[in-house]
């Protein structure tokens, strides 16, 4: 099945601070110590980074995105067609891709801060951004909460093509990736988000705070049963280094997960989304899906 993600592309820089602080802490002001803590840029997005494993993955994945075509959009384009994307379909925009910047804490996780300069913005659709994708039912359609702004122009225009495709026998696959810190989830942005929850065949999320966020639930069964009577067909639900609870029609089971030493789990998420989409994609059910995204996760956490 062709995989096609929609959604968010933008420049990351990673932040090392943690590491700064130490080195500054015990003296270390070695050329070479400065050198491995510079600021690291690189291409980034929740479903960029999706697309990306995919690709990697020789999954030859469709990424539908807004793009400037200036020197930022030009580098971010070139990142992700090395990568094994297919950038046919990305839509222009009039203005600059934003950036995230990941500031890195001593043991590698991360604070997040949207950075949007004055000639550039969040990356907008509408209803002219998938007029060139054909429809078939032998699409799977990805993207995830960050796809979604308090904008209801924006929205309307997701939620129009992924009704449409929908209703042409694509599977629909959404990753909550809520980012209230960043994003907010209230307002226009909770509606939209609330009826693609309805439309999707599968629904991922990750961790308690995140389907708290969405469902006012605090324990993550309870959730994932409540997102099921709003109209999801199947909700997978990870949980850091716990069990992934997998729910939906025929479906009841927690998939153990492998402990693992990492440096960081920047990008955990969307190394799964990726991985189980491969799956899906190449005709596994969700179990076995869901079982080889977990240890394809573990050996990215691992390296």
């Amino acid at each position: 099945m062709q995989i096609i993600c929609v959604g968010d592309l933008c420049c990351d820089l990673i932040v090392p601070y943690g590491k700064m602080q130490e080195a500054l802490a015990c003296g270390d002001i070695r050329k070479e110590t400065a050198d491995q803590l510079q600021v690291r840029m690189q291409c980034g997005g929740s479903v960029g980074n999706v697309a990306r494993h995919l690709g990697r993955l020789k999954a030859q994945p469709v990424f539908v995105t807004p793009v400037c075509r200036d020197p930022l959009g030009d580098y971010l384009t070139d990142q992700m067609e090395q990568a094994g994307v297919d950038m046919r379909w990305t839509c222009d925009s009039q203005r600059s891709n934003m950036y995230c910047v990941a500031v890195l804490d001593q043991t590698g996780e991360r604070t997040m801060f949207c950075f949007v300069p004055p000639w550039a913005d969040y990356p907008r659709f509408d209803r002219h951004s998938f007029d060139q994708i054909p429809r078939g039912s032998g699409q799977i359609l990805f993207t995830s909460g960050m796809a979604f702004l308090d904008d209801a122009q924006n929205n309307a225009a997701v939620l129009e093509y992924f009704t449409k495709q929908k209703e042409s026998g694509a599977m629909i696959v959404f990753d909550l990736n809520v980012r209230a810190e960043s994003y907010g989830y209230e307002g226009e942005r909770k509606a939209s988000m609330e009826k693609m929850i309805a439309l999707s065949d599968i629904l991922l999320g990750s961790g308690t705070e995140e389907f708290r966020q969405v469902t006012g639930r605090p324990e993550i069964r309870d959730a994932a049963e409540s997102l099921l009577h709003d109209g999801a067909k199947c909700v997978i639900a990870r949980d850091g280094g716990n069990q992934i609870l997998v729910l939906g029609e025929g479906l009841d089971q927690y998939i153990p997960v492998k402990r693992v030493e990492s440096v960081s789990t920047i990008g955990a998420g969307d190394c799964f989304d990726a991985a189980f989409l491969n799956g899906i994609a190449s005709g596994a059910d969700v179990i076995t899906a869901v079982r080889a995204a977990a240890e394809y996760t573990r050996a990215y956490l691992a390296k």
